[in-house]
């Protein structure tokens, strides 16, 4: 088994989703002893997510978030206005790159009941993955491997820690904590063109935080979001440190509402 602690790492950040951020600081401790169990055939988005075509409607917390140039924006807004839009929409697609070279393609439930399905390429080659609430498989050596994370199985062991992380960081909370994290954030003047993971192009405003802050232990240099004029988030990059190593990670969205099926693999 190869580089074990940088597979978490990359996992980790791609689970994140927005908190992406946060995550690539490092994995939290495992908390508790419990095992991941295994989980049902097939994750699937919530009714309303898979409602699909429809384009979803900004709720009403996005009002506070005003996208024109040089607004300033409160950071408890601006987290309020992405956790409602993500679950109202329920689920999507994003990719995700690294400035280490890393790359990663997955689909994703946001909610209470989170799960993500994917893929990462780095220089050690190809990892799938499959997360949900109380389960997580991931390839190692070429081959599924379920999680446990008491196991005395090193394998077993590392995807179970992979599952820890995920579960602590897509929470919906987490997601919020890191972007209030930044108490100011201001709307830069111009819209940037942003290409999506569908191959499409869209027009979003870059909101940026207003100065360096710190979450979940970690030093965060510079966070930006990208969100349409609908507050759609089309985007999300973040320069970390820890541990005085800086890594910087970008994410883009696109089929947010759209149904999304994560099948756990079959012994």
């Amino acid at each position: 088994m190869r580089r074990p602690v940088p597979l978490v790492l990359t996992l980790g950040v791609l689970a994140c989703a927005f908190a992406l951020s946060s995550c690539s600081a490092g994995t939290p401790n495992p908390a508790g002893s419990s095992s991941d169990a295994v989980a049902p055939a097939t994750a699937t988005a919530s009714a309303s997510a898979a409602a699909g075509a429809a384009p979803i409607a900004a709720p009403s917390t996005c009002d506070a978030v005003d996208l024109t140039a040089d607004a300033a924006v409160a950071g408890a807004d601006l987290a309020a206005c992405v956790v409602a839009f993500s679950k109202a929409a329920g689920s999507g697609h994003e990719t995700f790159s690294a400035s280490d070279g890393t790359t990663g393609t997955a689909d994703f439930v946001f909610g209470d009941a989170p799960a993500l399905s994917g893929t990462v390429t780095s220089s050690d080659g190809t990892t799938s993955f499959v997360l949900t609430p109380d389960a997580s498989w991931v390839t190692i050596d070429g081959a599924w491997v379920q999680g446990d994370a008491t196991s005395s199985d090193p394998k077993k062991m590392l995807a179970g820690t992979i599952g820890q992380a995920y579960r602590a960081f897509a929470d919906p909370s987490a997601t919020a904590s890191l972007i209030s994290s930044a108490p100011s954030w201001t709307v830069q003047k111009d819209q940037d063109l942003v290409d999506l993971p569908d191959g499409t192009q869209v027009r979003a405003w870059r909101v940026q935080a207003d100065a360096p802050f710190s979450a979940v232990g970690a030093d965060v240099q510079e966070m930006t979001l990208w969100l349409t004029s609908g507050h759609v988030p089309a985007g999300v990059q973040a320069t970390v440190s820890v541990a005085g190593t800086q890594t910087t990670t970008t994410q883009h969205f696109s089929g947010w509402g759209m149904p999304v099926s994560i099948a756990t693999p079959q012994p």
